[in-house]
């Protein structure tokens, strides 16, 4: 579920926060609300489409009002709107149409919004494939860009009609790109992409061949003519890499990429070295030697071709004596793209780079990516939580957020972090939309960031309800077992149940297990939230009823209430979690555990231990069904 709500985090806090998506629908009719769209007052219009929005479904009648609202001459109240129908679903196909007139609007946002709505309202492939032609000719790169991420956020689900937008000539090109992001999932394609590597057109060839090889082992049956493009002036480098990228070279064509690798065009040799050495990795010579050229050619002139040798050396089985090398390339007057590629070799080697990558947060320029880098490696990346806290104000946007988010991907080793994140949250305006990242980062930091308890509970009021939910989550990792705090808790998690993301429901719906006994009161609307629409609420809703439903350790009918979805405390230290005959860690007395199985005597559990996650057996007789929540 972790992955899941990382994705919530970035798609709420990132497309739908500004929309409101966390408010709950007062008690008023929809058609008072529909009423108040009439306002002259902006503000009070936002507050009737947000609420309008929070009813979902039910504010079916609402479609044609706020249809008519995408001509408001407030961007944020279009940009709302489009979001209100998508929460409607379905019954807002009608104003599909004039949500693609809005493909053309000046303001970035609602663009972006249109696309969101259009993915929850499923007006048909009829209806989709015409947006997305218009959309992915969208001359704004920026734009665009966000714009491919959201189509690939659907998934598997937007297959269909990207398979059906290669064979419309405006489209070809940017389906290609979406197909490539979504990667295996869109497996698929593989029969249209193949198709596509006869194009007339060198740019689709070249782009087809490389999504081809995004989609990884499904892709197996194009590699003859995958191959073929090896003759192919335009497309040989692509169709190289990904010969590569799939671990396969025809017999026929290994002759032809060994002597690329030693042709004068320093692009095609290097990619050419690069994928000989994925096909036979333990030809140490061929190692040795690629590695040796790909490092001089950081160097070259031709931005490409230093690229192409950065990205290389990433690919590779890292060692600490490539990539030491490459970082001081890198920072000596790379370019951008260059250095991004340089940071991700430099992050494959994991902790013994991340000494380097403190201080390479003294430069400027690279200071987003470098912390993004130490929050991909994690736990790990702890000795840098003092300079990552002294970025949480940095001026630029991103390097703040950036380093927010990596602090909390340290977890608990980040601690000393916790005064700078307490100090950021308490500033009177968040006018760099942070808040609900430091809020999800103190709550992976867990109970060492307990100082962080009182303004968090002061969040749990914030007109925004995604930071009103956030600050419920984490103060459930902060402090599970606080009858106080999960009082004030409680009722916000409850009613986030209701609201119109299904991520949102399903973490309130963790937030409210972890409390376990602690959140009787919200039974029943957890067996409401176990009927949900979506998969992964249900489960969760289902997970937490039972956690909230056991009775406390040392009452009559423990032993008998442990089950998966619930708790476990260790009632000593020493506490063991095994593997077969493997003791994988002793857990201290107090820390909870949460049961994923039952088998005999074993449990089956996980816990988060110096913030990596272990999960191991422990013995039944060893264990008492917790009182609510876990240790983390």
């Amino acid at each position: 579920m972790i992955t899941r709500r990382l994705v919530w985090i970035w798609t709420a806090l990132g497309c739908l926060a500004m929309a409101g998506s966390g408010v709950r629908a007062a008690e008023v009719s929809v058609a008072e609300l529909i009423g108040g769209l009439k306002s002259a007052d902006e503000a009070a219009r936002l507050k009737a489409v947000d609420q309008l929005g929070a009813c979902g479904e039910k504010a079916a009648e609402a479609v044609t009002p706020l249809t008519e609202l995408l001509k408001d001459g407030s961007a944020k109240v279009r940009a709302r709107a489009v979001w209100a129908l998508g929460a409607i679903g379905a019954a807002a196909k009608p104003a599909v149409p004039a949500m693609a007139d809005l493909l053309k609007d000046p303001d970035e946002t609602v663009r972006r919004m249109v696309v969101q709505a259009v993915q929850a309202i499923r007006p048909g492939s009829a209806v989709a494939v015409p947006l997305c032609v218009k959309l992915l000719e969208d001359p704004d790169p920026a734009v665009r860009a966000r714009v491919l991420s959201a189509i690939a956020q659907a998934g598997e689900k937007a297959v269909p009609s990207l398979i059906k937008a290669l064979q419309n000539d405006k489209a070809t090109y940017w389906a290609c790109l979406v197909l490539r992001e979504i990667g295996p999932d869109a497996k698929d394609a593989v029969p249209a992409l193949t198709e596509k590597l006869k194009d007339p057109r060198p740019e689709i060839r070249r782009e087809a061949a490389l999504t081809l090889g995004a989609m990884g082992p499904a892709a197996e049956a194009a590699i003859p003519q995958i191959a073929a493009l090896l003759a192919d002036e335009h497309a040989r480098n692509a169709a190289t890499f990904v010969l590569g990228e799939l671990g396969q070279i025809p017999a026929d064509a290994e002759a032809t990429i060994r002597a690329a690798a030693k042709t004068q065009d320093k692009l095609l040799s290097t990619v050419s070295l690069w994928a000989l050495t994925r096909v036979h990795p333990d030809d140490k010579d061929l190692r040795r030697e690629a590695t040796e050229q790909l490092i001089l050619r950081l160097k070259e002139k031709e931005p490409f071709v230093r690229v192409a040798a950065a990205r290389a050396l990433a690919a590779l089985p890292p060692a600490p004596e490539i990539t030491g090398p490459i970082w001081e390339k890198a920072l000596a007057d790379a370019d951008e793209a260059t250095l991004q590629h340089a940071l991700d070799a430099l992050a494959s080697i994991g902790a013994p780079a991340v000494p380097r990558l403190i201080d390479a947060l003294k430069h400027e320029k690279v200071r987003a990516d470098v912390a993004y880098i130490l929050g991909r490696i994690g736990p790990a990346a702890a000795p840098a939580t003092a300079a990552l806290s002294k970025l949480i104000d940095d001026k630029h946007a991103r390097v703040a957020h950036e380093a927010v988010l990596a602090l909390g991907a340290i977890g608990p080793a980040a601690k000393e972090a916790v005064p700078a994140l307490v100090q950021a949250l308490q500033q009177p305006e968040d006018k760099d939309s942070n808040f609900c990242a430091i809020a999800c980062s103190l709550g992976k930091i867990g109970p060492g960031a307990a100082a962080a308890q009182a303004v968090l509970l002061e969040k749990l009021a914030s007109p925004d309800g995604n930071l009103s939910l956030m600050s419920g989550w984490a103060l459930t990792e902060i402090c599970p077992a606080s009858a106080e705090v999960a009082a004030k808790t409680v009722p916000v998690l409850t009613g986030a149940l209701a609201q119109p993301l299904p991520q949102g429901r399903e973490l309130a719906a963790e937030a409210l297990g972890r409390l376990g006994p602690l959140a009787k009161d919200a039974a029943a609307a957890l067996e409401k939230a176990a009927a949900d629409e979506d998969k992964d609420v249900r489960e969760a809703a289902a997970a937490a009823l039972s956690a909230v439903r056991q009775p406390a350790a040392g009452t009559a009918g423990a032993s008998a209430a442990i089950q998966p979805g619930g708790f476990v405390v260790a009632p000593a230290d020493g506490l063991k979690v095994r593997m077969g005959e493997r003791v994988l860690a002793q857990v201290p007395k107090g820390s909870r555990l949460k049961v994923l199985q039952l088998q005999g005597d074993w449990i089956g559990v996980e816990i988060m231990l110096d913030g990596k996650r272990v999960a191991g057996w422990v013995q039944k007789t060893d264990l008492a069904p917790a009182k609510g929540g876990s240790n983390q």
